[in-house]
């Protein structure tokens, strides 16, 4: 794997990361695409996130959730296992 596709997957797993420690109810998290720069210079991906049984079409940056689809409200994260899948078709459990 080149490096620019190995940062890509060290975004994708940090941005989960971070979604998972403010996002209650969190069951899975799929990357459906590798991630890009934007125009300002900002990385970002689209990914479907599954919360509370219901599937939401969303965006990450490296920083965070950057928009899509209106979430449940909550800031607590989720404190039980959360199946991550990364552009690249790996899987990893988010403890």
């Amino acid at each position: 794997m080149n490096n620019k596709k190995n940062e890509n997957i060290e975004k994708q797993r940090t941005a989960a990361i971070g979604f998972k420690e403010v996002q209650p109810g969190v069951e899975e998290i799929k990357f459906v695409e590798q991630g890009s720069y934007t125009g300002a210079g900002i990385w970002s991906v689209s990914v479907d996130v599954v919360v509370q049984g219901k599937k939401y079409g969303e965006i990450f940056s490296q920083d965070g959730l950057d928009g899509g689809d209106p979430l449940p409200d909550g800031n607590t994260g989720t404190k039980t296992p959360v199946k991550v899948i990364y552009s690249n078709g790996k899987e990893e459990v988010l403890k």
